[in-house]
């Protein structure tokens, strides 16, 4: 049985990660939101990818990607090529730039497993990582 503190502390810890996710990428000064950089670790890390791809796997309407994409593409972050399979839509790519900021995430990625995982032992970390695996699954189910 759930109660209140429980929810409580997920609410909790998903605003500390949020939080401190955001006050490190503020620091890059790249005027950028966390939701732009879960884009370009997505892009990243699908090959190839398309603006649907980023959609289903974080479950936005198109246009939510659209917009994100866009604000990447002004800031040279990616870039646009042709996809041959589909004229309607393009294949997306980190460029040099993009590929810089992914090796600074990649740090403050670092950095935050270390910070949130502090006096946490590895036994702790598997059995928190199974039981949010397993309530994601159960609020995702039908």
């Amino acid at each position: 049985m759930v109660n209140n503190t429980t929810l409580d502390n997920l609410f909790q810890l998903v605003h500390a990660l949020k939080r401190q996710l955001h006050q490190q990428i503020e620091q890059l000064n790249l005027d950028i939101t966390p939701m732009h950089v879960r884009v370009i670790k997505i892009i990243n890390n699908i090959t190839p990818c398309t603006a649907i791809d980023i959609a289903t796997v974080l479950d936005r309407d198109k246009a939510q990607i659209t917009r994100l994409l866009s604000t990447l593409i002004d800031k040279g972050f990616i870039s646009k090529a042709p996809n041959p399979e589909d004229k309607r839509s393009s294949y997306l790519c980190v460029t040099n730039s993009g590929m810089e900021i992914i090796k600074k995430l990649a740090d403050i990625d670092f950095v935050l497993q270390e910070k949130i995982t502090h006096n946490v032992s590895t036994d702790e970390i598997a059995l928190f990582q199974q039981l949010a695996k397993q309530m994601i699954h159960n609020l995702c189910e039908q």
